[in-house]
């Protein structure tokens, strides 16, 4: 690789250490969990890509995350806790917490996945934050204390007011559906309404349908259209509920 590449290689690393707090004895891993599938492809010399590390990372945030809730909500039942810990080990809410880190601006994307903003994607930014977690989990020699100090030390309180707060993501497909076919027998029905926009920045409305009930949702995905849809039509439910 060329000393100008090297270098911005060597500088994104050295920025990830700076704001995890942990330095890398092998700086490949940390160089493989920032780079995107786009660049291996696009890049003109072997260089491995994140998805690995992504799915371990995916298991390693897992348990930390378990442990804080069980710590925390001990009088918690199994359901409630699993619900929660679904809630955060999402891609709603790592993206968040990638946030926090400024990844977006780390990661090594192609030229094509940079002109459509693909930094700014929830699952990319969700996908960069467990492959981080999973190099650091690889690089101490598969110990999960130091990444389980990290995220304590990065977000455990954070994460502790969000869930007190509510201020979580919550699977309002999954509860919509559980509410409807208690109250009508049967699992409510989405229909795509409008894809407005280019191909690579679209903006979805669905509508969601329930017996006389219909709502609405936008996003940038059908995936996050249907989700808003169907927590409107979840909220209004519970409330006639109640």
């Amino acid at each position: 690789m060329s000393i100008d590449i090297e270098r911005d290689f060597l500088d994104r690393i050295k920025l990830l250490e700076e704001r995890t707090g942990y330095v890398f004895n092998d700086k490949i891993l940390p160089l493989t969990a920032l780079t995107h599938r786009s660049f291996a492809v696009e890049y003109h010399r072997p260089i491995a890509d994140y998805e690995v590390l992504e799915f371990l990372g995916d298991a390693v945030l897992s348990l930390i995350v378990s442990e804080i809730l069980i710590k925390t909500f001990p009088q918690a039942r199994e359901g409630e806790l699993s619900q929660i810990r679904s809630a955060v080990i999402s891609e709603a809410y790592l993206s968040k917490l990638a946030r926090q880190l400024n990844l977006g601006e780390l990661v090594l994307l192609s030229k094509g996945e940079i002109a459509q903003k693909g930094m700014e994607r929830e699952s990319l930014l969700c996908d960069v934050f467990e492959s981080v977690f999973g190099a650091i989990y690889v690089d101490c020699g598969y110990l999960i204390d130091p990444p389980r100090q990290i995220f304590n030390r990065l977000f455990r309180d954070r994460l502790i007011d969000d869930i007190k707060k509510g201020d979580i993501p919550r699977d309002y497909k999954s509860l919509l559906q559980i509410l409807t076919q208690k109250i009508f027998g049967k699992p409510p029905k989405y229909r795509l309404i409008t894809a407005v926009g280019p191909e690579h920045d679209k903006t979805f409305t669905v509508e969601c349908i329930i017996d006389n009930i219909k709502t609405t949702g936008t996003g940038k995905s059908k995936k996050e259209a249907e989700s808003r849809a169907a927590k409107k039509a979840f909220l209004k439910l519970s409330k006639e509920e109640s």
